[in-house]
């Protein structure tokens, strides 16, 4: 089967196909845009997003050759490019400008077929129910406005036998961080998404030296000092991009980079619904129930929970 059967519109070969017309969710666009590459195993050589991808799936690389996906809220295709490395092809959704850096990413990909772009709200998809091999959605639901209907629509896409894999973020102690939720209401202030980037790398420019010089010290320790690594770790910005580039993963240039495109990610959304894993099991119930799914796994991962489900 071609991708573009699993479309119900006329494609148009080697486009990004658009139906969106605002400007919500731009500031996504905005930060992927800015940086395109900056998360792609290709670029910065850590393997992050295929070890995260295979991790939350708890699937084999040989599980997805040959799969037609619908990956939804692809954003500029860090696991675009995994899951097109793996030998599947790919149908990327997402709802900001996002998708042209994608799109451009892996324009070798978009002309041999193998994959399609489309600029489209999760909500009204132009895309025939039941096709898809695997349906993927991965640090996106809580974003959307409605973690349930997000998941139904979801699942309505997975063909028989096929597979739905998901996350969300958690709202339990572990996982909350305060802080953003503070930022944000001040963040949101500030006009514009250029001066709100600026506003972001200053912020870095000031406190990354600090907390790299910090959890370098606290880097591996145990007993005590594991919990002070975790203080340092909920701290107002992303230190993500610092423990990958201690455990040798990244360069330092690209530890910054990444603490500036996190923190901007984390301070900026317009809709942002973690759930309870109480709540999360609830709707992972709903799909067994009325959607015809079996659960395969369920888990804490990341910055919450994940799960993979095979539909009957």
């Amino acid at each position: 089967m071609k991708l573009q059967d699993c479309l119900n519109i006329e494609y148009k070969e080697n486009q990004v196909l658009s139906f969106v017309e605002e400007d919500y969710h731009e500031n996504f666009g905005y930060q992927w845009t800015r940086f395109n590459k900056l998360q792609l195993d290709s670029h910065n050589g850590s393997g992050e997003s295929k070890e995260r991808l295979l991790i939350q799936s708890e699937m084999k690389s040989e599980f997805f050759k040959d799969k037609i996906i619908l990956e939804v809220g692809a954003g500029n295709g860090r696991f675009t490019e995994v899951l097109l490395n793996l030998g599947a092809k790919v149908m990327a959704v997402d709802y900001s400008s996002a998708i042209y850096a994608n799109f451009k990413n892996h324009s070798e990909s978009v002309k041999k077929g193998n994959l399609i772009c489309l600029r489209a709200d999760v909500f009204d998809l132009p895309i025939k129910e039941s096709m898809f091999d695997i349906v993927i959605c991965y640090g996106v639901i809580q974003h959307t406005g409605n973690n349930k209907l997000c998941l139904d629509v979801l699942a309505d896409h997975v063909r028989s036998d096929g597979t739905l894999m998901v996350d969300i973020y958690s709202n339990s102690i572990k996982h909350y961080n305060p802080w953003i939720y503070l930022i944000r209401p001040f963040f949101s202030r500030i006009k514009g998404e250029s001066s709100k980037m600026r506003f972001v790398e200053r912020f870095i420019d000031l406190i990354f030296p600090i907390q790299l010089f910090i959890l370098n010290f606290l880097h591996n320790k145990g007993h005590v000092f594991k919990y002070i690594r975790y203080f340092f770790n909920r701290s107002p910005n992303s230190v993500y991009g610092i423990n990958l580039y201690l455990d040798k993963r990244i360069s330092k240039a690209d530890a910054k980079n990444w603490s500036i495109c996190d923190t901007y990610d984390a301070w900026m959304p317009k809709h942002d619904d973690p759930l309870s894993l109480k709540k999360w099991n609830l709707l992972l119930s709903d799909l067994k129930s009325y959607k015809g799914f079996d659960l395969l796994h369920s888990k804490e991962c990341g910055q919450g929970n994940c799960a993979s489900l095979r539909k009957k």
